[in-house]
């Protein structure tokens, strides 16, 4: 019995270090898959399982259908939106935009948005931040609310995004569809949208400032069209993959191979497709695909780690509410981390075990996707952050509690709407 109670509390210290080793090691700016080697490698030493039976637990795990779908839908993201950023379309698509939207208070929401819906780019907020900037100047809008629009419009956007990496995982280790999280998410995130847009619109009146020369030459329509055509490598994989049930992976391949051929020109069509294809091998994100497997390994060794869900347990029998420990874990793990995927690698294993097949459903399972997101959008470690506080030289302290206030707005918006799940 008492060898028992040792090796329980031997194990529960392992689960209890390894966290502390993600969080320290991710704080310290080393590479995810390194902070969660060292994890696992703790959960190893200190299960109190044989190595064989630590062995099978790794090859199950690494050959596991969560492993496949999570490792290509990383791998086939991350080469679309290469691809698609590096022949031109991307940038072509947001100056057409711009010229569609005359709006200067809509540029500010829709230029941030739009580059974070087809662009996950680590630390992308800088690339929307001289768009911001410039549209915010002709509002005579404040550096720091520049640089509140250009965190939070890039942030909400990805919630509602399929190609976001973090809300594949989710879905994978969850067992809920992509368009399940979403059928949550869209509704929470176009409330957002219109309380804060509600807000600029009130605030800044509309400076006036457009370039119209296009729009005349050519037409609303002729520019809309070049959009849709330029966005239709997604368009493709979210119709395809969401409207249609094709298998993700594949959906975005085909959108994938229609990428190869928007933007090409009338001449050396064969050396421009031998180039396409190089550019394409060159945008695999080796960082982000291996992080993404050691997840779904930590997540399993996790997952037989009995003495932290007894803890958790305990947590609740002594009156602590699940829904509360749904919150609170997620938030805190991303706060901590500044890392969506890291906090639900940590929280996800944890509580999913809790829930039972009753509470597997997006009431829950929503609110624990949001807590973790709206945790690591307000963080002050997130990338993002601070790019954005770099930029437009604003105090990171004032910029920190503004973002945050929004990421309570969106969490408290997602806790109401789960009451209708």
């Amino acid at each position: 019995m008492l060898n028992q109670v040792g090796s329980v509390a031997v194990e529960g210290a392992g689960v209890f270090i390894s966290i502390i080793l993600i969080i320290a090691l991710i704080r310290r700016k080393w590479p995810m898959y390194w902070a969660l080697l060292f994890a696992i490698s703790t959960l190893i030493v200190t299960n109190g399982i044989s190595a064989s039976a630590n062995l099978s637990i790794f090859l199950e795990s690494i050959t596991s259908h969560t492993a496949f779908y999570l490792v290509s839908m990383v791998l086939s993201i991350t080469l679309l939106g290469h691809l698609h950023r590096e022949i031109g379309a991307m940038e072509e698509m947001i100056g057409k935009l711009r010229l569609l939207i005359r709006d200067s208070r809509a540029l500010v929401i829709f230029l941030p948005a739009t580059i974070s819906l087809f662009s996950s780019v680590p630390g992308g907020a800088i690339v929307s931040a001289p768009m911001v900037e410039e549209t915010g100047r002709e509002l005579k809008m404040p550096p720091l609310e520049q640089a509140v629009s250009n965190m939070v419009y890039r942030h909400l956007v990805v919630l509602v995004t399929p190609f976001n990496a973090s809300l594949v995982m989710a879905s994978a280790l969850s067992g809920i569809s992509i368009a399940g999280f979403l059928s949550y998410t869209v509704p929470v995130i176009t409330i957002v949208f219109i309380i804060t847009a509600i807000v600029i619109y009130r605030r800044y009146p509309d400076s006036g400032k457009t370039n119209n020369t296009e729009v005349q030459n050519k037409g609303t329509r002729e520019i809309l069209l070049n959009i849709i055509y330029l966005a239709s490598p997604y368009l493709i994989a979210i119709i395809l993959g969401l409207a249609v049930g094709v298998f993700f992976p594949l959906a975005i391949l085909a959108g994938i191979t229609v990428c190869l051929f928007i933007k090409m020109p009338r001449d050396k069509i064969w050396h421009t497709l031998q180039n396409r294809v190089i550019t394409l091998s060159q945008g695999i994100n080796w960082s982000l695909t291996i992080s993404t497997l050691a997840i779904v390994i930590y997540k399993d060794f996790m997952l037989q780690a009995e003495s932290f869900q007894q803890s958790v347990h305990y947590l609740l029998e002594i009156g602590i509410p699940l829904l509360l420990l749904i919150i609170i874990l997620p938030f805190i793990t991303g706060f901590i981390t500044g890392n969506n995927a890291a906090a639900l690698g940590i929280s996800m294993p944890i509580l999913i075990p809790l829930l039972g097949p009753e509470m597997m459903s997006m009431r829950y399972l929503g609110i624990l996707y949001l807590s973790s997101y709206a945790g690591y959008f307000g963080s002050p470690v997130h990338l993002c952050t601070y790019v954005t506080n770099e930029y437009f030289k604003t105090p990171l302290y004032a910029l920190i509690k503004h973002v945050n206030a929004y990421g309570a707005l969106m969490l408290a918006v997602g806790l109401l709407l789960a009451l209708l799940y």
